[in-house]
């Protein structure tokens, strides 16, 4: 009797110490995984696939950071980077200019996309098929002072006058509800979200992309910039928070249908639009890299090409391509 009270004593003893050590190597496990917030540049889309892979896979996990991706709060998720309210988000070359120019301490970190795949898409009726055209229609415009010399730039380039194009607001919910409803005739978009949009809805429609009238209008759209300050301070966690998001992309392009069953479990809201969604997945999975090793790289001289551009249109107040506005380092291999 006695001795099988002993037993029980001892195996008690090591069940208490084992499930001890256990319960400290969890502790040990969380405290070593850091909390990361990751702010989106609007409502979930396929542009951010990538970064919901990587979180629904583990990979995040498996890097030791715990990664919160949230949408955008009032207020431009740039300047919320730039003032450590979060250690990354989403940003376009193009925006991000000004920013720069005003000293915001942050950096881009990867390209989502290797191309601008963005445009104007215009009522099939206008008959706007290249920038010339858009002579004589309304175009619904942001009001941007960037946004607008692109357009006059396009125009001009094929020997017309920007004086010509009636610009009117672009209130619209996005850019295909405006022009199924008459209310312009042409708008900028991005062909991944609103142009596969268009066809779901039934919207006729015609498109032309920048990139294809002007290589200096092939910028990188969108980025993701971290916080100059945290990537000082962290910078082996911030480079494997960034492989961890290339795993996730790299996980979309091969397996698209995949990934976007993955986001829409992330944002349920776009259940309702499931077939425009895995159309716009299989159309942007060839779009996030030529090479899919090679996802995230920004390349010096087509970055600086866009900042040239800028500057000698007098967008920009400071030469742009003489500093230091973002890094591949943090891709790793």
């Amino acid at each position: 009797m006695k001795n099988n009270i002993l037993k029980k004593i001892s195996l008690l003893f090591t069940f208490t110490f084992t499930l001890f050590v256990l319960l400290g190597s969890v502790k040990s496990i969380s405290a070593e995984t850091n909390e990361i917030d990751f702010i989106l540049d609007w409502v979930p889309n396929t542009n951010h696939t990538g970064l919901y892979v990587a979180y629904e896979k583990g990979y995040f996990t498996d890097a030791g950071v715990d990664v919160t991706i949230r949408r955008p709060p009032e207020g431009s998720t740039t300047e919320l980077v730039g003032l450590g309210q979060a250690q990354f988000g989403i940003s376009f070359q193009d925006s991000i200019a000004s920013r720069f120019a005003g000293g915001l301490p942050v950096t881009a970190v990867a390209a989502i996309l290797e191309h601008n795949t963005s445009g104007i898409i215009s009522n099939e009726s206008a008959a706007i098929e290249r920038p010339l055209d858009m002579e004589g229609y309304r175009y619904g415009t942001w009001n941007d002072p960037i946004e607008l010399a692109m357009v006059q730039y396009l125009i001009e380039l094929e020997g017309g006058n920007f004086d010509e194009v009636k610009l009117v607001p672009n209130q619209a919910d996005n850019s295909v509800v405006g022009l199924a409803n008459d209310m312009f005739d042409s708008a900028w978009i991005y062909y991944a979200w609103d142009g596969i949009m268009a066809e779901y809805q039934d919207v006729p429609t015609n498109y032309f992309n920048f990139a294809d009238y002007a290589e200096e209008l092939d910028f990188y759209s969108p980025i993701i910039i971290a916080n100059n300050d945290y990537l000082a301070e962290n910078p082996e966690e911030a480079s494997a928070v960034i492989q961890a998001i290339k795993k996730g992309y790299q996980y979309a392009m091969e397996h698209p249908e995949e990934a976007a069953e993955i986001l829409i479990a992330h944002a349920p809201e776009l259940e309702s639009q499931k077939d425009m969604v895995l159309a716009s997945q299989e159309w942007i999975s060839t779009k996030y890299a030529d090479d899919i090793e090679a996802w995230g790289y920004i390349d010096e001289e087509r970055w600086n090409k866009f900042y040239e551009w800028l500057y000698n249109n007098e967008l920009v107040e400071v030469d742009l391509t003489q500093g230091n506005y973002f890094t591949n380092e943090f891709l790793g291999e």
